[in-house]
C-alpha cells in the first residue's frame, strides 16, 4: 500500500515539475489586436511575457488577432504567417524578420540541410518543385544532391515535397516473340491463326471482331500492319501454338525475350549476327579497315504508363539482311533494311501484333533412293536436289504488363 502511495506521489511531483518547466519556457499571451501595427503587436508580446523579441527593418504591416492563453511561440507563428515572416530562438530571445537572401539578417533566420535524391535527377526535381524554393536551393548535377538554406518550417515542407516526387518509376514486363511465318500459313489461317478452338490448333471459328489495327508504310514503301486484340489470351498458349507451327516448318521463332523495364524506359532487342567486313580506306588502295555490320531483327520498345490499366507503346521494329554475299568494288555489300516506328495505346496485358515485313528464304530439299543414293560417284543418279525461294513474313507479338 505504501509503495502505491509513493508511486502516485512521485508521478504527481513529476507532472508538476514538467508543467512548471513547460509554462516557464512557454509563457502564455492573452490580448486582442484589431488592424494593429505588427511592430506594436510584437512589443505587446514582449510586455506580457518579458521575453525579448528583436525585429529587423522588414517587419512591417497590419494584423488582427484574438489571442487567449496562447503560448508565445504559437503567437509568433500566427503573426509570422500573416506577414510572411520567420523567427528563430537564439539563447533566451527571439529574432523576427523576412528570410530574404539579400537581407543582412538572412543568416540568423535560416538553417542549411542537404537532400540526396535516389530515383530522379536534381534537374528533374527542381523542375517539379514549387518555385517558392528557387532562391533557397543549390544543387550538384554530378551527385544528385540538393542543398536548401531556409527557415526550419520551409525545410520541413521541402523534405515532404521531395519525398512525394522522389519515387521509383513503375516497372513494365515486356514479353516479345519474334517469329517468321510462311505466307502459306498466313493465307491458310489469316488473322484466325491465333483463335483457338476447343479441339486445339488453328482453324477455329473466325472472330475477327476481336482485332483492331492500322496500316503504316515502312521506309522502303512496304505496308506494315499493326494490330492488337481486344480480348486477351494466354502468352503460354500463344508460344505453344507457334512452337506447333515451327514443328511443321511453317514458322520459325527467332527470339523470345522477357525484359523488365522502367516506365518510359527503352528496351533494345536484337536477334541476328554481326558481320565484319574488310573494306579499303577511302582514297587508298593499300590500307584496309574493318567495319562491323549487324544484320537480323532488332526491336526497340518504350512503354509509357497512362494509368493502372492503359499504356502507350512506342515500338520500332527493323529487319535487315544481305541481298547477296559478293563484294562489289563500287558499293560493297548490299544490306536491305525494313524499319518503321509507331505508337499504339493498349490495355494492360493486351497482345500487340506487328506484321507486314517480308523476307525471302531459300529452302533446299534433297531426296534419294535408300542405299543407292549414298554410294559415291553414282549417287547423283539416284538422288534429287531442289531449291526454292519461300516468302516469309516477320510477325512480332508483344505483351506489356504493368508490375
Amino acid at each position: 500500500m505504501k509503495k502505491s502511495r509513493l508511486t502516485c506521489c512521485g508521478l504527481l511531483f513529476f507532472l508538476l515539475v514538467f508543467s512548471f518547466l513547460v509554462f516557464a519556457e512557454e509563457p502564455l499571451v492573452s490580448t486582442v489586436f484589431f488592424e494593429s501595427d505588427v511592430r506594436d503587436a510584437v512589443n505587446e508580446l514582449v510586455f506580457q511575457t518579458g521575453v525579448n523579441i528583436i525585429m529587423d527593418e522588414t517587419v512591417r504591416g497590419v494584423i488582427t488577432l484574438d489571442l487567449r492563453d496562447v503560448p508565445l511561440e504559437k503567437a509568433l507563428t500566427m503573426i509570422s504567417l500573416a506577414g510572411g515572416f520567420s523567427f528563430t530562438k537564439i539563447d533566451d530571445f527571439y529574432f523576427l524578420g523576412i528570410a530574404d537572401p539579400k537581407s543582412p539578417s538572412f543568416k540568423h533566420l535560416v538553417e542549411t540541410e542537404s537532400v540526396k535524391l535516389q530515383y530522379i535527377s536534381q534537374t528533374e526535381a527542381r523542375s517539379l518543385l514549387p518555385s517558392i524554393y528557387d532562391s533557397y536551393l543549390r544543387s550538384s548535377p554530378e551527385r544528385d544532391i540538393i542543398s536548401i538554406t531556409a527557415p526550419r518550417t520551409l525545410i520541413d515542407k521541402f523534405r515532404l515535397d521531395v519525398a512525394a516526387i522522389d519515387r521509383p518509376a513503375q516497372q513494365v514486363l515486356i514479353q516479345a516473340i519474334v517469329t517468321e511465318i510462311s505466307q502459306d500459313a498466313l493465307k491458310e489461317y489469316g488473322i484466325n491463326l491465333l483463335d483457338f478452338s476447343k479441339q486445339g490448333g488453328p482453324g477455329g471459328p473466325k472472330n475477327e471482331t476481336d482485332w483492331k489495327g492500322i496500316r503504316l508504310n515502312s521506309d522502303l514503301g512496304e505496308a506494315l500492319d499493326v494490330a492488337f486484340r481486344t480480348k486477351f489470351f494466354s502468352y503460354g498458349d500463344l508460344l505453344a501454338q507457334l512452337r506447333l507451327l515451327e514443328s511443321e516448318n511453317k514458322a520459325e521463332i527467332k527470339a523470345n525475350p522477357k525484359v523488365l523495364v522502367s516506365d518510359r524506359g527503352v528496351v533494345n532487342l536484337f536477334s541476328g549476327q554481326t558481320q565484319h567486313l574488310i573494306l579499303p580506306e577511302t582514297g587508298s588502295s593499300s590500307y584496309l579497315k574493318t567495319e562491323a555490320i549487324d544484320v537480323g531483327i532488332s526491336l526497340k520498345v518504350s512503354p509509357r504508363i497512362l494509368n493502372d490499366q492503359e499504356l502507350e507503346i512506342v515500338i520500332s521494329p527493323e529487319v535487315s539482311h544481305f541481298v547477296n554475299d559478293r563484294y562489289n568494288g563500287k558499293t560493297g555489300f548490299v544490306v536491305r533494311r525494313n524499319e518503321v516506328s509507331t505508337s499504339v495505346y493498349v490495355q494492360n496485358g493486351q497482345t500487340l501484333v506487328i506484321a507486314g515485313l517480308t523476307l525471302d528464304q531459300e529452302l533446299e530439299r534433297r531426296s534419294q533412293v535408300p542405299v543407292l543414293g549414298s554410294i559415291p560417284l553414282v549417287r547423283w543418279l539416284f538422288s534429287n536436289k531442289s531449291e526454292r525461294v519461300e516468302e516469309r513474313e516477320l510477325v512480332v507479338f508483344l505483351v506489356a504488363e504493368i508490375q
